[in-house]
């Protein structure tokens, strides 16, 4: 821990789980390059449109009352946990606004001249980028933005939410990848409940 000197004991099996999921995004970051603007698009429709189906919403809906539930018994506030039709059409909107957004990557955002030559500041793509939330499942709809310039992500979400980020993730996330021909690990999930999996994350390197 940088700001006490102590050590941070974290189990080798949630090390091992956060690094797979981590090496995976950063796979397909290194595949990002050959995906297209318009399949980037093509996947924030697909996932708004899986959203919208009521058959998948139904079972992200099933997934969150047992999450809910579970939640209430161990005295937990579920304000923000409970993915009601205000979350969905929250979701659905925001995915849809990143279709038109545009991507700074590979393009030139200012140009130094001077006699005789030039420096061009072109944009390009960060990398993976990790989040760390609790239990709010509409982040793994609002932060698959970062796609738009090319990124990878991995979602670290809280216990809480765990089951119904699971079936977001098989029911509407991952098919949207699928059928935009993005790569497979371009979003991915920490499938672990273990607070440890938080801490692991942040001090990969």
């Amino acid at each position: 821990v940088e700001s006490t000197g102590e050590l941070l004991l974290l189990p080798a099996e949630e090390r091992k789980i956060t690094a797979d999921t981590v090496g995976e995004a950063q796979s397909a970051f290194r595949k990002m390059n050959s995906i297209s603007d318009e399949q980037i698009s093509k996947f924030f429709e697909q996932f708004a449109a899986n959203l919208e189906s009521d058959a998948i919403w139904n079972e992200v809906i099933a997934a969150n009352n047992e999450d809910v539930e579970v939640a209430k018994k161990k005295g937990r506030s579920t304000t923000r946990l409970v993915a009601n039709e205000k979350m969905r059409q929250g979701m659905i909107s925001g995915l849809r606004g990143w279709i038109t957004a545009s991507s700074k990557r590979g393009a030139i955002i200012e140009t130094v001249k001077h006699e005789g030559w030039s420096v061009d500041m072109v944009g390009a793509a960060l990398g993976t980028v990790g989040f760390v939330f609790e239990g709010r499942p509409n982040v793994l709809a609002d932060a698959t933005g970062v796609l738009r310039g090319g990124n990878t992500v991995v979602f670290r979400i809280g216990s809480d939410a765990l089951g119904t980020a699971r079936k977001i993730m098989s029911a509407a996330l991952r098919p949207a990848l699928e059928e935009a021909g993005l790569p497979k690990g371009a979003v991915g999930l920490i499938d672990s409940a273990a607070r440890s999996t938080g801490y692991a994350l942040v001090s990969d390197r």
